[in-house]
């Protein structure tokens, strides 16, 4: 009876550690979505204003947030994790541009700004 008790409560354990560390996965990659919306935002109003040094600023900080979710992403949502590779590396590319294309770079970051919207619908 005594071994029962004891594999009983190992499975316990191990099922909570487990779970444990699927939810911590989860709450990162929402961490970082919501991280990325915050600055896409900051982004757009950037580029509405057409303040380029703002832009320069902002956007590039995207890859680094990017960064640190994007494995998980890419293991959990691969069709996600495209899409938002899509379009965050020409986004980040016109952000650090000479000269602000206004048009382009604000159709990029409303598809980067949805795609992230998406992923964040699906790790509520």
């Amino acid at each position: 009876m005594k071994k029962l008790t004891s594999m009983v409560v190992a499975f316990g354990l191990g099922s909570a550690l487990f779970l444990a560390g699927c939810s911590s996965t989860e709450s990162k990659v929402s961490d970082g979505v919501n991280e990325m919306l915050e600055t896409t935002g900051q982004l757009s109003k950037a580029i509405d204003k057409g303040d380029q040094a703002k832009v320069k600023e902002v956007g590039p900080k995207l890859e680094d947030q990017w960064s640190s979710f994007e494995d998980d992403v890419k293991k959990d949502n691969k069709d996600l994790y495209e899409k938002i590779e899509k379009y965050l590396d020409p986004t980040i590319a016109g952000s650090e541009a000479d000269t602000l294309d206004k048009d382009a770079l604000s159709t990029l970051n409303d598809q980067l700004t949805d795609a992230l919207k998406e992923l964040a619908d699906k790790t509520k």
